[in-house]
């Protein structure tokens, strides 16, 4: 009975020690060497040793900056840099001027406010000459009107509205009022083109074009800023 138990132990020891060589032997050894590095950056990675599983990791290249350079401003909102239509320009009196399409640009900060012209009034039986004033902050304003012609005065009063966008490469007006004459009720629309805000909230070019029924009688107005005015006068003198 001791010669049986003593062999069975030897079965025992035997039996545990091959199993231990068979895990042994199908068991990895994970190195340096079985890193490969393909061209496109990926890395096999054996996660269990034993089950041999392989475990593939990317590692992405880094991207460029895709914002660019950094953009500057100063305290009214203009882009600080070189020039150009990108970043603005410098005009000949030294002032800078944001960009069309600068996100800071508004009705009140690209266009004038104030809005002065003389007017020629021209109709079969009236012909006579004013000036008309309009106030236009932002989308909305009004204007008035006094002319003088040879078949009476007649005063011109309503709103005024900005057609134009902040990023419009001129500033155009639509206007539209009441006409009082001498004992009779008229109305007036009109058209006017200026150029957008250079210095102050005073427009020195613009010009505008209207119709004016009055008394039976249909005329035609011409308006021009003072600039122009000047302009005009000095080619008249000329020739």
């Amino acid at each position: 009975m001791k010669r049986l138990t003593i062999l069975m132990a030897l079965l025992l020891t035997v039996s545990l020690s091959a199993m231990a060589q068979d895990v042994v032997r199908d068991s990895v050894t994970v190195g340096t060497d079985s890193l490969a590095v393909d061209d496109n950056d990926t890395i096999d990675v054996e996660e269990n040793v034993i089950g041999a599983k392989q475990v593939q990791q990317r590692h992405k290249a880094k991207e460029a900056n895709v914002l660019g350079a950094p953009v500057y401003y100063d305290l009214h909102g203009n882009v600080l840099g070189e020039g150009g239509a990108a970043s603005g320009k410098t005009s000949a009196d030294g002032v800078y001027h944001r960009p069309k399409h600068h996100y800071l640009n508004s009705l009140d900060n690209r266009y004038s406010s104030i809005f002065v012209e003389g007017e020629l009034l021209m109709g079969s039986s009236n012909v006579g000459v004013g000036a008309n004033l309009t106030v236009l902050p932002n989308r909305w304003g009004g204007y008035g009107s006094a002319v003088f012609g040879v078949d009476g005065s007649n005063f011109s009063l309503g709103p005024a509205l900005r057609l134009s966008g902040p990023e419009s490469s001129m500033d155009w007006h639509l206007y539209c009022g009441l006409v009082l004459g001498e004992r009779h009720l008229g109305a007036e629309g009109g058209l006017r083109m200026a150029l957008p805000k250079v210095r102050g909230e005073f427009c020195w070019t613009s010009v505008s074009m209207g119709v004016l029924a009055l008394n039976g009688d249909v005329c035609m107005t011409f308006g021009v800023s003072l600039d122009m005015l000047a302009v005009l006068s000095i080619m008249a003198w000329l020739y």
